[in-house]
């Protein structure tokens, strides 16, 4: 790509923020770097630094006034999510660059708010179930169809989830809890998919399609995460519900993850989705090793207002080729992180990427959801072996638990 001359304001200087940091130099950029930690990383590549949180967008705002930047301030773009993908928006509005507005991005910040406003709409979601509270008129108790998953209206990482069985499971779970600040719906069977795009002037691209596998109790941990999708006949309809909630939110300019449940029959149903990029190492490294993709270059070029060329990274490099971000989870009564052995590999695998998540011996009793996940690696195999077959020896061999 052609070097641009001016400079990029990265809201973010952690460690997942390097790559589109990184992208931003590659282009010859300057960057403009806030994070709170005065030792992130991502100062290291920054031109400037602004030690700010990046949820605190008026006071981000407020610093670039002070900053003796001298070049033209092409962009603001963040890989993170929450509050800091808010910020960018706010600034991206201020200074009149790409992005898309606050009150678009606003609408996804709370997911019970954001479900129905997509299930008004006509996006298949799980229903919301209605609380069980006595009716003045019949003096009866609503019954929930039990089982129910629980899950907060505000959260990630997969904290908090819960699958109520029975009335007495409610009784318990529910004991103490504000329940307006929890969205109550039926548990779903179906396989799960991630669904990585851009919006790119109102216009949804899709660029991967990858099959989830997680644990089969609450939390729902996610393990694994593949490629190519045995999913691909529903990258149609993936693809025009993504284009819909982008009309329905009005996005006009970001990155767009998704989470979909599709059932046996056939059904299509949205689980999550945000204007993100998005975690489990899918855009970092995923779709780099699998597909020859960089991911950030294309995002780093929407946020300074070009028009990157996306297609679906449907070509397979190799015949009979699968690739897995793979997540080593200790079984419950393991209380602290053992120490780390490397992972054995079978004929036609190849590692490409691991890390460690949690440092030996840290203490395990207070991790929840994916954050009790200790390594990650990357595997490739290029072997004809049965793909369901293929997951479960990683997993087993990754000595990690299913349940």
């Amino acid at each position: 790509m052609k070097s641009v001359e001016g400079c990029f304001l990265s809201i973010g200087a952690g460690k997942n923020q390097i790559p589109l940091i990184q992208a931003a130099k590659a282009r010859g950029l300057h960057v403009i770097a806030v994070d709170r930690d005065s030792t992130a990383p991502g100062f290291k590549d920054s031109d400037i630094r602004i030690l700010e949180s990046t949820v605190e967008y008026r006071k981000i705002l407020h610093a670039m006034s002070r900053v003796p930047y001298t070049h033209v301030l092409k962009g603001v773009g963040s890989r993170s999510f929450g509050g800091a993908i808010h910020s960018t928006a706010y600034l991206a509005e201020k200074f009149k660059l790409t992005g898309s507005s606050p009150s678009s991005i606003s609408l996804f910040a709370n997911k019970r708010s954001c479900k129905a406003l997509l299930e008004k709409n006509g996006i298949l979601v799980p229903k919301t179930l209605a609380l069980p509270v006595s009716s003045p008129k019949s003096k009866k108790e609503v019954q929930l169809p039990y089982p129910i998953l629980a899950k907060p209206a505000e959260g990630f990482a997969k904290k908090g989830i819960s699958v109520i069985q029975d009335e007495k499971e409610w009784k318990v779970w529910s004991k103490g809890k504000k329940l307006t600040d929890w969205i109550l719906e039926p548990k779903i069977e179906g396989n799960e998919v991630t669904v990585l795009g851009m919006v790119i002037q109102g216009q949804f691209h899709i660029l991967s399609l990858s099959d989830k596998i997680t644990t089969t109790e609450p939390p729902f941990i996610e393990l694994v995460h593949i490629v190519p999708s045995a999913n691909i006949r529903m990258t149609g309809e993936i693809k025009m519900i993504c284009q819909s909630i982008v009309n329905i939110t009005k996005l006009t300019n970001s990155p767009f993850v998704a989470e979909f449940k599709i059932t046996e029959t056939g059904e299509c149903y949205l689980i999550e989705a945000a204007p993100e990029v998005g975690g489990e190492f899918l855009a970092d490294a995923l779709v780099k090793a699998h597909y020859s993709y960089s991911y950030f270059p294309d995002l780093l070029a929407l946020y300074i207002g070009e028009s990157p060329k996306l297609q679906f990274l449907l070509k397979e490099p190799k015949q009979n080729k699968l690739s897995a971000i793979l997540f080593v989870l200790p079984d419950h009564k393991t209380k602290a992180v053992p120490p780390h052995t490397d992972f054995p590999l079978i004929a036609g695998e190849s590692i490409f990427m691991k890390e460690e998540l949690l440092p030996t011996a840290t203490l395990l009793t207070n991790k929840e959801g994916n954050a009790r996940r200790t390594f990650v690696y990357g595997i490739s195999s290029t072997s004809a072996q049965n793909r369901d077959e293929w997951i479960q020896s990683l997993i087993d061999r990754s000595g990690g638990r299913l349940t």
